[in-house]
C-alpha cells in the first residue's frame, strides 16, 4: 500500500472549458486529474521562484 505524499486537501473551481481541456489530457495521458494539477502549480511555482531570483539579481 502507498504512503500519501500529499497532506493539504485543496479545492478548486475551474471554468467548464478548462475542467474539459484537463479532462481530455488526464485521459490521453491515463493520469489522474489531481496529479495534473499538481504537476502545473509545481511548474508553476518553478518558474516563479526562478523569475524572483532574476529580478534580485538585477537590483544588485
Amino acid at each position: 500500500m502507498r504512503k500519501a505524499v500529499f497532506t493539504a486537501p485543496v479545492t478548486i473551481y475551474l471554468s467548464q472549458d478548462i475542467y474539459k481541456q484537463v479532462k481530455a489530457v488526464t485521459d490521453k495521458k491515463n493520469i489522474s486529474m489531481a496529479e495534473y494539477l499538481r504537476k502545473a502549480a509545481e511548474q508553476f511555482l518553478l518558474k516563479e521562484s526562478d523569475s524572483c531570483k532574476t529580478s534580485n539579481l538585477s537590483t544588485l
